[in-house]
């Protein structure tokens, strides 16, 4: 092969592996409400620079490889060939890297980040996800058309390499030129947007996989520019300072037994007398709580505000410095005996580090292989058995985390209660808005199963004599969207829908009477609400952010890994708190659609003190 063919070759490749990412970088316009031409302008030159960020590395390798690897003019198969492996492996890995990150932001709004990586690296994180076999084939074979794209574009180049357009050197050199001048114009602008907050550049700029985000604040200062963008948020970092043990309590000679009961992404309008049977007679003799929220949505936060009551960004340090919550810690130091399962993981997310850090590995059991149905029907069976095992002179703690509500939502098809069910679920080939009702029938039915067995649970405890003597909670970690504001699923970027967050409650105290509250309540105040009646005389607000229960909440605060939520029941307020975004306040009307600019920094400027409340409390429990 003559060496001048095998640039050729190469140069040709290089200018199809641009055109192609540059293709690809364009599929995430779809998803930006960027509407004034000065904004796509801006998206479109970002797209070209970044295309040529993620190509021309690979071609300048090329280059440099052919002009100094040894025997420049030998013609030999071994220098070709490993020309080649590095143009097929390069191309191969940026148009992955791109497709994957496509695929992640068209479900949910973000880019790869800390949380994906975590996702990842975190044993139990990929499972997690509840991907089925038929999304895993279509994945794979997704992924293989990639390097296979790449091999045969090489091989028809050099099959036809005398045939067709010669770039240039020159022409390359410039044109590189050219777009890496317009990447820099472009993320001067960047820059200079995040300095003074111009929405619909930042907003453009969202959508670009793996952005550098470039700042020059120091640069804009020197200039004499005045920053008018708000600064950036870092909450609840630093050394825990939380008061989790030796609560004051009553002395009682006789203790309730507890158990907590959450489903996996389980939301309000589950329970009813249909679809949830048993959780409903249980709300009607216990108390039903009608407008509950999560603290977040997200099974972190929805946890984490559960047992201990305080808001999402103190995870972080919390699970850092494995800090348990005064809930556990009560019950540990009044001698319950504990049995805490899940059909999930306790590594991911972190609970054995967060909710159940300090709990002995032997009171905790995680099922993690089979069908989720399956792994939940096994665990009542074991929960149940160590209930009539007890030691009957101590209390008992019985947890139980149920996963058929996750995605891809399953049950025994001996329980269906919709039969309209999507029968396979391939999050690669599904087009959401004409299957969505399927896919909503499956969560129905998995829901209905949940039921199930949270009945059988309840009728051995009658059957024992045990439920005057037992606290029962059920309610779901947070809520699950079926595309009725635009999304499926949970855990969508900057966003907290009510169908995301809203859940149900349902609470039996021995000895209370039957209730329905219909005040706005919230995960944040179950830790309270349980210690109050477990006897602990502490001011739930001296160990959480909340009252009890029987309080109403005026302002929801909730919260994902990045972002914080507060909304008044007219609007939402969200934010960055990680500094994982620029930082930018968000306002959503009653509806969860966002608001117009000028409406929106109305409501920003009407509810700062309430804002800055909701700060300084995510920062009272470190120093």
């Amino acid at each position: 092969m003559p060496p001048s063919r095998r640039p050729l070759v190469l140069s040709r490749y290089y200018v199809l592996l641009y055109v192609a990412v540059f293709a690809m970088i364009a599929l995430f316009w779809s998803h930006t409400s960027t509407e004034s031409l000065a904004a796509r302008t801006f998206l479109f030159a970002a797209t070209a620079g970044y295309a040529a960020l993620y190509t021309a590395p690979l071609w300048l390798l090329s280059a440099l490889l052919e002009r100094f690897l040894p025997g420049r003019s030998d013609p030999g198969v071994w220098r070709t060939a490993l020309l080649y492996g590095v143009a097929f492996l390069g191309g191969s890995i940026v148009l992955l890297g791109i497709y994957a990150d496509y695929r992640l932001y068209e479900l949910y709004q973000f880019h790869f980040n800390a949380f994906v990586w975590n996702l990842l690296t975190t044993p139990g994180g990929i499972d997690a996800l509840g991907a089925t076999e038929a999304t895993e084939r279509t994945l794979a074979l997704q992924v293989a058309l990639f390097p296979l794209g790449c091999v045969a574009v090489l091989v028809l180049l050099h099959r036809y390499a005398e045939r067709g357009w010669t770039p240039s050197r020159r022409t390359i050199v410039v044109s590189a030129f050219t777009l890496f001048s317009v990447l820099a114009v472009e993320e001067f602008v960047y820059a200079y947007s995040t300095h003074t907050g111009q929405e619909d550049y930042l907003q453009a700029a969202e959508t670009i996989p793996f952005h550098l985000h470039t700042g020059a604040r120091k640069f804009f200062k020197r200039m004499g520019i005045e920053q008018s963008a708000v600064k950036e948020l870092r909450l609840a970092g630093g050394t825990v300072d939380y008061p989790g043990h030796d609560l004051p309590a009553t002395p009682v000679a006789d203790r309730p037994n507890v158990v907590m009961l959450v489903g996996e992404s389980f939301r309000w309008d589950l329970l009813s007398p249909e679809i949830t049977p048993n959780l409903w007679q249980l709300s009607r003799q216990g108390t039903r709580f009608e407008q509950h929220y999560s603290g977040g949505n997200r099974t972190r936060m929805g946890m984490f505000s559960m047992f201990y009551g305080i808001y999402a960004p103190y995870w972080y340090s919390f699970e850092r410095q494995r800090v348990a919550p005064a809930l556990m810690n009560f019950l540990r130091e009044h001698d319950y005996q504990l049995a805490i399962h899940t059909s999930q993981s306790f590594d991911y997310p972190e609970l054995r580090h967060t909710v159940f850090a300090g709990v002995p590995e032997a009171q905790l059991q995680e099922l993690k292989t089979g069908e989720p149905w399956r792994r939940d029907t096994q665990n009542i069976d074991d929960l149940i058995r160590k209930f009539d095992r007890r030691n009957p002179d101590k209390p008992f703690y019985g947890f139980m985390f149920f996963e058929s509500t996750h995605a891809p939502y399953t049950f025994p098809e001996e329980t269906v209660l919709r039969t309209d069910y999507i029968r396979e679920l391939d999050y690669m080939k599904l087009d959401l808005r004409d299957n969505i009702d399927g896919i909503h029938a499956r969560y129905i039915n998995a829901a209905h199963h949940v039921d199930q067995q949270v009945g059988r649970l309840i009728e051995h405890l009658k059957r024992q004599k045990l439920l005057d003597k037992t606290v029962i909670m059920f309610t779901g970690d947070h809520g699950e969207e079926f595309m009725e504001k635009g999304r499926w699923g949970h855990g969508h970027g900057n966003t907290f829908p009510e169908e995301q967050i809203r859940v149900p409650l349902v609470l039996w105290l021995p000895g209370q009477t039957p209730q329905v509250v219909t005040h706005r309540t919230s995960h944040l105040q179950i830790a309270p609400t349980l210690l109050e009646y477990l006897g602990v005389t502490a001011p739930s607000r001296s160990y959480s952010s909340a009252d009890t229960l029987q309080q109403p909440v005026e302002n929801l605060v909730m919260g994902e890994y990045d972002y914080m939520g507060i909304g008044d029941g007219e609007h939402k307020i969200t934010f960055p708190y990680t500094r994982s975004a620029f930082f930018r306040y968000a306002v959503f009307d009653a509806n969860d659609h966002p608001v117009a600019t000028e409406e929106g920094q109305k409501v920003i400027a009407e509810k700062q003190t309430l804002v800055d409340e909701v700060v300084r409390e995510s920062r009272r429990f470190v120093r």
